[in-house]
């Protein structure tokens, strides 16, 4: 009788060994899984062998290019420095997915899908206005390759990228600057023109390009880097009404004192438009707020709101003194009211409150004294009941110079006849 062991080995009655099935499977197993293996490195060679070394061999030739439409367009790629960006890890087929193919040569390769590693990033783009332009077949509008080139990505950090600081106005501005293709085209919607010629020229263009300082605003500092949305979309960060926070990343301190002031929503209540940051400086041409090309248009800035205070401060020393050359010396609405620390007249912290009016007079007047601040510098003559005193001397000065110069006026004439008429005479007695 024969005895079955946990070896898979039957005994015979004559002492002999016989081979099971367990033996049988594990070596079908094997062969199974061997002739898979052949099969797939068959199948498939170039999936373990194509690298970036194999793209360089045609890739890697300066002259390597091709004709479309009767232009030569390079495909030559800077491998050495390739190996220096974020992507040196990655291998060509990362991006470039359906250039896996055996042989050397390739089909046209489809757009790349840099959502398969940037997913985030990728959803944050396609809300965004450069998103919804393509969408709509606006094919001029950017893609991720338009600001971040196609094979030279470097960090933000690094001088050689070109979302660098001091690039991105360069990046930005190969769609936005005047003239551009981008500007020319059909349904272009900005209602700004010479936005990057502007910006250059701004106390924030002259930061970035003449002192080279790196804090300064870019464009990315204000519209985002992905997330760009026209400034009439809620979510925008140049919306009215998110303005004064994106101004408040660089601009802490201001901006927590505007919110305490009569302009802030935060105090003033009102269905009113009130103003906010790109009001006062606007978006592209900021200047210097110190400097006189600022101050020669505060009036006229501040009188786009309080248009009958700008009428009586023009009709004041001070207003008329502004007009003439060199007159942006001359106290200007800041000068009294603060620039963004605006209180009404009531609050015991403005700089127009009863108690402050002294030492608010002394920045220019440093002998001022009480008498000096009853000077009304927004008094209006025509307001009888406000100020009878001012009306009644408006009158009484207009009668005296029109009364004088009426009077004066028709001697003058009278005389005139006069002496014609002498003159006229005295010729026929001499004949």
């Amino acid at each position: 009788m024969g005895c079955c062991c946990q070896y898979g080995v039957e005994l015979n009655r004559g002492g002999g060994a016989q081979m099971k099935r367990p033996f049988l499977f594990e070596a079908r197993i094997g062969i199974i899984l061997f002739s898979w293996l052949a099969l797939m490195l068959f199948i498939c060679p170039r999936l373990y062998a194509l690298s970036n070394d194999d793209c360089a061999d045609c890739h890697g030739d300066k002259d390597f290019s091709v004709v479309k439409n009767g232009k030569k367009i390079s495909l030559y790629v800077n491998f050495d420095l390739f190996k220096q960006t974020v992507h040196a890890e990655n291998g060509c087929l990362s991006c470039h997915e359906d250039a896996d193919v055996e042989g050397d040569e390739h089909p046209v390769l489809g757009p790349v899908k840099c959502a398969n590693c940037h997913d985030k990033i990728a959803e944050i783009y396609e809300k965004s206005a450069h998103s919804e332009f393509r969408q709509h077949g606006d094919m001029l509008a950017p893609k991720c390759s338009d600001c971040h080139t196609k094979h030279a990505i470097f960090p933000p950090t690094d001088k050689r990228s070109s979302v660098y600081k001091l690039n991105i106005p360069y990046t930005c501005g190969r769609c936005h600057r005047e003239g551009s293709k981008m500007t020319k085209a059909e349904g272009y919607r900005l209602n700004q023109h010479n936005i990057v010629e502007n910006y250059s020229m701004s106390i924030h263009g002259r930061g970035l390009f003449v002192d080279g300082l790196l804090v300064t605003a870019v464009c990315s500092d204000c519209h985002t880097a992905h997330n760009i949305r026209g400034e009439d979309d809620p979510l925008s960060s140049v919306n009215r009404k998110n303005i004064i926070d994106t101004c408040g990343r660089c601009h802490a301190g201001i901006v927590a004192k505007f919110k305490k002031s009569v302009h802030s929503p935060l105090v003033t209540k009102t269905k009113k438009r009130l103003p906010v940051c790109i009001d006062c400086h606007t978006s592209h041409t900021i200047k210097r707020p110190k400097g006189s090309g600022f101050r020669a248009i505060i009036a006229s800035e501040c009188g786009n709101c309080h248009e009958e205070e700008s009428k009586t401060y023009i009709e004041t020393y001070h207003g008329r003194a502004s007009l003439l050359r060199g007159g942006a010396a001359t106290a200007k609405c800041s000068d009294c009211h603060g620039s963004h620390y605006i209180l009404p007249a009531s609050s015991p912290d403005s700089t127009i409150n009863k108690a402050n009016l002294v030492k608010t007079c002394s920045k220019c007047h440093p002998k001022a004294n009480v008498g000096f601040t009853e000077y009304l510098p927004h008094a209006d003559y025509h307001q009888k009941g406000k100020y009878p005193y001012l009306y009644y001397t408006f009158l009484a000065m207009t009668g005296l110079l029109v009364g004088t110069f009426s009077f004066f006026g028709i001697h003058t004439l009278l005389w005139l006849g006069r002496s014609l008429y002498n003159r006229v005479i005295h010729l026929i007695r001499i004949k």
